[in-house]
């Protein structure tokens, strides 16, 4: 297997577990609210936390512009509150420990660790703000060994526009057929970096594949076995 010179990862469900990352901001929002709420527990602040957030996606013809928006309302509406709170108070939590609970996807750190062994740069590309995608790095285990982190924000553009792959090689002065690519979202992340020229890992599990699309050659079940494949 030829290596390639850089390998990009996109963040939630591939670096970083969104639900684990749930369950410890759950555990925060109790921790600051719970003496306001009846009854519920950690257990269904998490449940309300991930039906709202549906995977990061939200679905189609939903009345809320963001993520954050969906949450706050969930939290806000579906909690037994024995004391008012507004929703705005609910957002700014979210918006200020969200990225902070952040935990490492299974397999990460030695997916990262086989790549620097072979002397491989590393990246992160990925949808969102870059405040919240730096904080999320920043929270990982091996954020030193992330060279590079561009963000829908800092690019100007999303996945999967080409563009933003196309930019973040640029910055790591490597050619985008010499990076591979690892993600969850077939279209976001497998179809808008093979569009780009890079090779895409797809991270099975979290999004089923599309009727009709091709799958990629490069599949894996867990960063686990990237690790596996490198060493």
């Amino acid at each position: 297997m030829t290596l390639p010179q850089a390998v990009f990862f996109d963040l939630d469900n591939t670096l970083v577990h969104r639900a684990a990352s749930i369950d410890l901001y759950a555990e925060r929002f109790w921790s600051d609210f719970g003496h306001a709420i009846a009854s519920g527990g950690e257990e269904w602040v998490a449940e309300v936390i991930t039906r709202c957030d549906n995977g990061g996606y939200l679905p189609a013809g939903s009345p809320f512009a963001s993520i954050k928006q969906a949450v706050s309302h969930g939290l806000k509406t579906e909690m037994a509150w024995r004391q008012d709170v507004e929703q705005e108070a609910l957002l700014a939590h979210w918006e200020r420990w969200n990225a902070v609970c952040t935990a490492a996807m299974p397999g990460a750190a030695e997916a990262v660790a086989a790549l620097l062994a072979q002397g491989v740069c590393i990246g992160v590309i990925s949808n969102g703000s870059h405040r919240t995608r730096l904080e999320k790095v920043a929270r990982l285990p091996f954020a030193s060994a992330i060279e590079l982190t561009v963000s829908s924000e800092s690019a100007g553009v999303k996945k999967p526009d080409t563009a933003i792959f196309q930019l973040a090689a640029e910055a790591l002065g490597v050619r985008p057929e010499d990076c591979w690519y690892v993600g969850d979202h077939p279209v976001n992340d497998v179809l808008g970096a093979a569009r780009a020229g890079m090779t895409p890992v797809w991270l099975s599990g979290f999004h089923p594949w599309p009727d009709g699309m091709t799958q990629p050659s490069r599949r894996i079940s867990s960063l686990v076995q990237l690790a596996e494949r490198l060493v």
